[in-house]
């Protein structure tokens, strides 16, 4: 029998004639150049009117002090003796991660937006919170024409409905001070005019953080560059405000409590100290194993209490001390300085616009021809 070689179609796989392509985008060359023309245009408008934004920055590391071998040995100690100290060094440092979350803090975001700033347009330093609120900051411009012209044509449905709910009242936190003050700290709440800063505001300032390298960088834009520089410095020094408040609150709370453990441990040396005394001269002469053994017993309880005593000692007067101090707990590794370069640029928001309007022309080419495919005749004069 013959050997039959049996063959079978190889099936070709699809490719994509790109020159049939380059052909097809030739051919409607004229649509093509009208479309990119008009997002040329539209890209020349929005670089004319594009507000310059500068760009602020600061890198700084937070300062921490560790007692933890310092503290083990004390906890160790105390243990012994059955008193337990807890984490005495717990509050001395806050994790970079943590800091972030002040930027959403409402007292810190009440403070910022009123810090005053010098912008151009004004002699005097204004707030912004005073520059969205007072009437006599507001002048014509032309983004305030686009703001309007926005409001009342995109955002005509949401005026329609804030109209028809009416405008949110404020919120009225009942007591002041202490009064309104609770276990979970003071209630804080935002005006309405105050929220529509903050919202502003949170666009305005930002934080990173580097974990591997223990580093943070907080960034503050505006169309000025020196007042993107004193956003920045204003939120810096909130920020170092807010954080030593945060390490002496602490601090206090274990310097009361330590004063409190150094009453317990004083008391509890001075009657080890009188029992052993006692003891001594009630068996003064005695040379029995049983009154020396309990004189060594008393002595080694003795002996334990002092120690305890003392390290609270040590560690009251630290507490004191930590209190009392003012050392700055960021260190500013790179300050704030006015930037000198714009964030933005016209020549690249206008790229933006023509490698856009290239992309959209050519794209809606192949996207007309394949409506066409589908039996669709539209549009009308497509060829």
């Amino acid at each position: 029998m013959d050997n039959q070689v049996i063959t079978t179609p190889v099936e070709q796989e699809e490719t994509i004639d790109y020159k049939a392509l380059a052909l097809r985008l030739w051919a409607k060359r004229k649509y093509i150049i009208k479309v990119g023309a008009a997002f040329v245009v539209l890209g020349l408008l929005a670089a004319l009117i594009q507000k310059p934004v500068y760009e602020a920055s600061c890198t700084f590391v937070p300062l921490s002090t560790s007692s933890k071998a310092s503290s083990s040995s004390l906890s160790s100690l105390a243990a012994m003796a059955g008193i337990n100290l807890g984490d005495m060094s717990a509050g001395e440092s806050l994790s970079p991660l943590i800091y972030p979350q002040l930027l959403k803090n409402v007292e810190f975001n009440k403070e910022l937006m009123r810090v005053p700033l010098h912008f151009e347009d004004y002699d005097e330093p204004v707030s912004l919170y005073d520059l969205a609120t007072d009437r006599k900051y507001r002048k014509f411009s032309f983004e305030s024409v686009l703001k309007a012209v926005k409001k009342y044509t995109i955002g005509l449905p949401g005026v329609i409905l804030t109209a028809i709910r009416g405008e949110q009242p404020d919120v009225v936190i009942p007591g002041s001070g202490e009064d309104a003050e609770g276990e979970g700290g003071k209630i804080s709440a935002f005006t309405n005019d105050e929220y529509k800063v903050y919202k502003a505001l949170s666009k305005m300032i930002s934080l990173t953080v580097e974990k591997k390298d223990g580093y943070l960088t907080l960034y503050a834009k505006s169309g000025e560059a020196l007042v993107a520089a004193e956003l920045c410095r204003g939120a810096l020094n909130l920020m170092q405000k807010y954080i030593a408040d945060f390490k002496q609150t602490q601090a206090k709370d274990n310097l009361a409590y330590l004063q409190a453990r150094s009453k317990e441990t004083r008391a509890e040396y001075l009657a080890k100290q009188m029992e052993l005394a006692q003891y001594t001269d009630a068996n003064r002469g005695a040379h029995t194993a049983t009154s020396q053994t309990r004189i060594q017993q008393l002595s080694s309880e003795y002996d334990l209490a002092f120690a305890l005593y003392t390290e609270v000692s040590k560690q009251l007067l630290q507490a004191e001390l930590k209190v009392k101090n003012d050392t700055p707990v960021l260190s500013a590794v790179k300050p704030v300085d006015v930037p000198m370069q714009k964030m933005n640029s016209r020549s690249k928001t206008l790229m933006v616009w023509v490698f856009f309007g290239i992309i959209v022309s050519c794209g809606s080419v192949f996207g007309f021809d394949w409506l066409r495919t589908q039996g669709l005749k539209w549009p009308k004069k497509w060829e």
